[in-house]
This record gives C-alpha cells, sequence and structure tokens, in this order.
C-alpha cells in the first residue's frame, strides 16, 4: 500500500472515531432528556398535591439546569399590577440575591418573551438589540448566553423560566423542548401561588387600620 493511501486511511481512521465519540455522546445527552421528560411528567402529575410544591418545583428547575448543562436559571412571575417580573427561583451564582428581585416586564430578553409569548435562544447577548445589562451590571454578573420560555396559563402569560450560560456550548431548540415542558409542570404552581398573593392583598387592603 502506498504512502499516501496509508494516510489517507488514517485520517479517515481518526475522522470516524471522532463522528462516533460525537454519536455516542449525542446518545447519551438524548438518554438523560429523555428521563428528565419522564421525571417532568410524574411529578406534574403529583405536584398539586405536594405539602410544599413551590419546594418541588424548586428542585425540579435545579434538575433540569443540570441536565441542560447550563450554569445559572431562575423562574419569575409577572406582577400585573405593578408590570414587573418578580424572581421566584434562582439557581446559580445569583441563588441567594435575586430572589424577590424585580424588574420591568418589558425591557430585556425576558421582556421580549413577555411580549411575544415565545420562547427564544440568545447564545450571543452583547450582539443581540434585546438584551439588557440591568442585572449583569446591578449584581456584577456576566451573561454569556440566554434562553427564555414562557409560562402561559389558559393563553394568558404569568412568568418566564431563563436559563443562562451554558457550559462549552450553545442552547439548542432540544433545550427549549425540555424547558416547555418543564413550565407546563410549573403553570400550576406559579398560578396558585399568583392567587395567594392577589388574596392576601386583598385581605391587607380590606383590613381596617
Amino acid at each position: 500500500m502506498s504512502t499516501s493511501a496509508m494516510r489517507f486511511l488514517q485520517q479517515e481512521n481518526i475522522r470516524l472515531k471522532k463522528e462516533t465519540e460525537a454519536l455516542e455522546k449525542e446518545s447519551q445527552t438524548l438518554y438523560h432528556y429523555l428521563d428528565m421528560i419522564k421525571e417532568l411528567y410524574w411529578t406534574g402529575q403529583q405536584i398539586a398535591a405536594k405539602e410544599y410544591p413551590l419546594d418541588a418545583l424548586d428542585q425540579l428547575l435545579y434538575k433540569v439546569i443540570d441536565v441542560i448543562g447550563a450554569r445559572d436559571g431562575s423562574l419569575s412571575y409577572l406582577d400585573e399590577e405593578s408590570g414587573e417580573l418578580v424572581f421566584l427561583i434562582v439557581h446559580g451564582d445569583l441563588g441567594q440575591q435575586l430572589p424577590g428581585y424585580r424588574i420591568r416586564h418589558d425591557i430585556g430578553i425576558a421582556g421580549w418573551v413577555v411580549d411575544n409569548h415565545k420562547p427564544i435562544i440568545v447564545n450571543n447577548p452583547r450582539q443581540d438589540w434585546r438584551f439588557s445589562e440591568e442585572i449583569d451590571e446591578e449584581f456584577s454578573f456576566m451573561t454569556h448566553s440566554i434562553m427564555s420560555i414562557p409560562i402561559i396559563s389558559e393563553d394568558q402569560l404569568i412568568g418566564v423560566i431563563s436559563v443562562l450560560n451554558k457550559r462549552n456550548n450553545e442552547f439548542t431548540e432540544a433545550d427549549v423542548a425540555l424547558l416547555l415542558v418543564f413550565s407546563q409542570v410549573a403553570v400550576t404552581t406559579v398560578g396558585e401561588m399568583k392567587s395567594r398573593l392577589a388574596t392576601n392583598e386583598l385581605v391587607k387592603a380590606e383590613s381596617p387600620d
């Protein structure tokens, strides 16, 4: 066999090995996603009956973020009266600082989701006109990539889920699909929490001084 033919076979062997490794990695990722979808389905059937549904939702979001391979994530609800998104569950570097923080509902990537009721992937946020640096500047944070989806109940947007900074990769449509499944689990818990907040506020408003 000639030297050139030998070199060609060696290069082909290297290429096929890399393709095989990539397929194996993709297959493992797919299995992780399918397992997570199963867990979301079964938890979704039971979460309303749990004593602390918000805690269960918190744990689920943590698992979803981990499966996607991201560093940070949050779930916020829409306060229609104030016109703000309120951070309810936060994981990652701002997990202790961001819960309860409010931002206007019409700014940033999350604001775009509120206005359009659609998921969005932005893998280069600082090159996207919709991105706001408000939180990054306020908390000395750095957003490298972001994926946001709406939480919708009976055609009404009630919240937004955002996952940020995917490790060594870009967010994909598969990530969006998994997060959309999670949003269907979250919708009941977020809706009930908003109702309780509204009731408490109403009670306070009607209580005598």
